[in-house]
């Protein structure tokens, strides 16, 4: 379980170059920058990463913004998701 910021989501359909359709379902969540800095690279600040997800029931009832706990599955996809809440 790990605990992020929920910012959006995407999902629906595409063809792929061989004709097949296939679904795809995402999640977008804010995680901190992390590396190395160099002379050629710095970064600061939070950043929105994809996660893959099981289906859009995933995120049903919680809004864009909501800090939740992520349960993930064996293929690292978000597999539950709930809101934290705040006491």
């Amino acid at each position: 379980m790990e605990e992020k910021t929920f910012v959006g989501y995407g999902y629906g359909r595409f063809q792929t170059d061989s004709g097949e359709t296939k679904d795809y379902c995402n999640v977008f969540m804010l995680e901190d920058f992390n590396g190395t800095e160099s002379s050629d690279y710095h970064f600061g600040g939070q950043k929105a990463v994809k996660y893959g997800c099981g289906s859009p029931t995933i995120w049903k009832d919680i809004k864009p913004g909501t800090r939740v706990q992520c349960y993930f599955d064996s293929r690292k996809k978000i597999s539950y998701m709930v809101p934290v809440s705040k006491a």
